[in-house]
């Protein structure tokens, strides 16, 4: 039973580290998004309201499906360290 457990975490992990290329780049296309908003003086939640409903339905899917939870967290550890003096969050 412990072999199955290990083995189902260690291809959760393998994945989550495949897929963090990807979660990095929309971490990083929405940090430049929310930048641009905040210079035109939009909320997070004004940008959410003009993005087209397939956008939002992506958004809510990256940001909720439970495989891409660890490869998001680390996708965002690597945006924060990456740009720790550029970015004022």
């Amino acid at each position: 039973m412990s072999e199955i457990f290990i083995i189902f975490v260690g291809g959760y992990i393998l994945l989550s580290l495949i897929l963090v290329p990807f979660q990095y780049r929309y971490v990083e296309q929405m940090a430049m998004r929310r930048i641009e908003n905040e210079k035109k003086g939009k909320s997070q939640g004004e940008m959410m309201e003009d993005m087209e409903f397939e956008e939002q339905v992506l958004h809510a899917n990256v940001q909720g499906n439970m495989l891409l939870i660890l490869a998001n967290m680390l996708a965002t550890i690597v945006y924060k360290v990456k740009h720790r003096g550029k970015v004022a969050r």
